[in-house]
């Protein structure tokens, strides 16, 4: 009778474990997440000239909300920031436009929300939306950028400026194959004023780069970091590579001290393919387009409680019933095992007569 208790038990002690967890299943969840862990780049202060945006396509009905990664780079109170919804591309027509004040401090990245009027017939349909500064103070913010690829070589941020106007160099191992940029921290950058040009070269001595990357003239940034991407080198693994930076005069890049006080250049390094079927259709730059790279965002739609078990249902069929039944059946033998676990016998104990004292003889005394 106690095995079937302890059975029992088990059995319902799992059934609500996984009535739990699907209580998980009934949460909204965005249609759009973009994720990068660690946070490690980002875009620099907005700017009116060349906002910050996004393409993509929505997958449901319902658009209504953006949620935009941000971060202070500088003192601002009370910033406001506009975000603008067109249809199709950076210059479609203006369906929505929402102007928040942010919450957003230089202890960290802040998720920011901008709520609109829901978009009804958005299944299907690309959008694009960018992030403008509705006063002064916005231009202290920034949106963190996915740059696609793995990370490599990975500095901080420096702790001064460099010499601008100067050539910098620096060298570094390739930590994977199929190299395909660098990045590094600047103050301002403002390729209109002036080229910036990147020279990869093999070795120290090697008068014949391996790839050359300027910056487009619309590629402006401010206090954030600038992407110098070229064409992949497909076997770059643990090849030893030597760069030369040049910077126009207007430029400081942001580095940190050399063993003798001298001041070099911070970066990071990318490798990887591009992105393949992906509703995202990258960054935007104002009307320069950037598919290298994605603001770190969430898009929301019309998410019923029961869309995501949906969704599961859609993709796995009879399988998702067939997994919760074994699913259950594991966690119940687990705990039959480890928790409802039918006591140990106790051992008979054998109870000794205390011996029987004749009560004429009288006890010995004690020795001396």
């Amino acid at each position: 009778m106690k095995t079937l208790l302890a059975w029992t038990y088990s059995a319902i002690t799992a059934l609500l474990i996984l009535g739990i967890s699907m209580i998980g299943l009934r949460s909204p969840r965005p249609m759009i997440d973009v994720r990068t862990i660690p946070l490690i780049t980002h875009s620099g202060g907005l700017t009116p000239q060349s906002p910050p945006g996004e393409m993509f396509r929505c997958e449901q009905n319902g658009l209504q909300r953006i949620d935009i990664l941000l971060v202070a780079i500088g003192p601002s109170l009370h910033p406001r920031a506009t975000l603008r919804l067109r249809a199709n591309s950076p210059s479609g027509v203006v369906l929505r436009e929402t102007t928040i004040s942010p919450s957003v401090y230089q202890t960290g990245p802040a998720w920011v929300s901008f709520e609109f009027e829901p978009v009804t017939d958005s299944k299907d349909k690309v959008f694009h939306f960018s992030l403008e500064p509705a006063d002064e103070a916005a231009t202290q913010l920034s949106p963190w950028v996915r740059f696609h690829g793995q990370t490599g070589e990975n500095d901080a941020w420096g702790d001064r400026f460099l010499e601008p106007g100067a050539t910098h160099r620096g060298n570094f191992v390739s930590d994977h194959a199929h190299l395909r940029a660098l990045a590094f921290p600047v103050e301002s950058m403002l390729p209109s004023l002036g080229t910036a040009r990147l020279e990869l070269f093999d070795g120290p001595g090697s008068k014949d780069p391996v790839r050359v990357a300027t910056l487009p003239v619309l590629d402006e940034v401010h206090a954030g970091w600038t992407f110098f991407s070229f064409e992949q080198i497909p076997e770059s693994r643990w090849k030893r590579y030597y760069f030369e930076l040049q910077t126009p005069e207007h430029c400081r890049l942001i580095g940190t001290g050399g063993e003798n006080g001298e001041g070099i250049p911070v970066y990071k390094t990318f490798h990887g393919l591009d992105v393949t079927e992906s509703s995202l259709f990258g960054m935007t730059r104002g009307a320069l387009r950037q598919p290298d790279r994605d603001l770190v965002f969430r898009a929301w739609g019309e998410d019923p409680p029961s869309a995501v078990f949906a969704r599961l249902m859609e993709r796995t069929g009879d399988d998702l019933w067939l997994a919760a039944i074994l699913w259950c059946l594991a966690t119940a033998i687990c705990l039959r095992v480890f928790v409802f676990v039918d006591p140990d016998p106790r051992p008979e104990v054998v109870s000794r007569s205390a011996p029987t004292v004749d009560p004429e003889v009288s006890p010995a005394p004690p020795a001396d």
